[in-house]
């Protein structure tokens, strides 16, 4: 099972999206563009990356950042299975 994950993280032409800003990090990202620091705009910027048309085509894997464990979609879906391969 390692052999075959290690596999499919390495899998040409799809990568590894780093996912995981503290929040501070992702704060400043925010802050950028005058859009407060609150769950919810964390959420929709998080949500914003995992539901895009056609990422998953381009991703091996996505590190997370803890708080998007526990984060769900508009939709109320979990946000982490957005990044799991199908």
């Amino acid at each position: 099972e390692l052999i075959a994950t290690a596999a499919y993280i390495g899998t040409p032409g799809k990568g590894i999206l780093a996912a995981d800003e503290s929040t501070g990090t992702i704060g400043k990202r925010l802050s950028s563009i005058n859009v407060e620091n609150v769950e919810s705009n964390r959420r929709a910027l998080r949500e914003l990356l995992f539901t895009a048309p056609g990422v998953l085509q381009y991703l091996s894997g996505v590190i997370l950042f803890e708080e998007t464990l526990y984060q769900s979609t508009a939709a109320d879906l979990n946000m982490h299975w957005y990044t799991m391969p199908s």
